[in-house]
């Protein structure tokens, strides 16, 4: 006969809450506040970003009882749907910050000097054509 209470040995993604991802927070946070203060002399920004990052720290450490925070922190996904709802979230992003790349790009060729965008829409046009080839060889 089986036991019909759940085994205890294997906890619920809510009681193991994993820690990696908070100490990985807090330990950039804790170097973009050094980097800014004491290279760029700008501590007022540095603690801006401590604070991002100290928030992003608590909620992905305490906020497992809510599905989008274990949405976030699941790697593998926990379903299907979960699966899917990162890949559309993954999507979304990368349209994002390709739309914010391609017009600073746009606004660095009007004003005739190539920079950070010039170099961010090259490497992402690159992997984007690259990860395509290899992707659709392996799937």
């Amino acid at each position: 006969m089986t036991d019909p209470r759940p085994d205890s040995s294997t906890p619920s993604p809510v009681q193991r809450r994993p820690i990696a991802v908070p100490l990985v927070g807090v330990a950039l946070g804790a170097a973009m506040f050094l980097v800014s203060w004491l290279v760029a002399d700008a501590p007022d920004q540095g603690v801006a970003m401590l604070a991002i990052m100290l928030a992003y720290a608590t909620v992905m450490r305490h906020g497992q009882r809510f599905e989008t925070v274990q949405v976030l922190s699941q790697d593998p996904p926990l379903d299907e749907r979960h699966a899917l709802i990162q890949q559309r979230a993954v999507a979304i992003a990368y349209h994002a910050v390709v739309g914010v790349a391609l017009i600073g790009f746009i606004w660095e060729m009007a004003h005739g000097t190539t920079g950070a965008f010039t170099l961010i829409c090259f490497v992402g046009g690159t992997t984007h054509m690259c990860a395509t080839a290899i992707l659709r060889r392996r799937l």
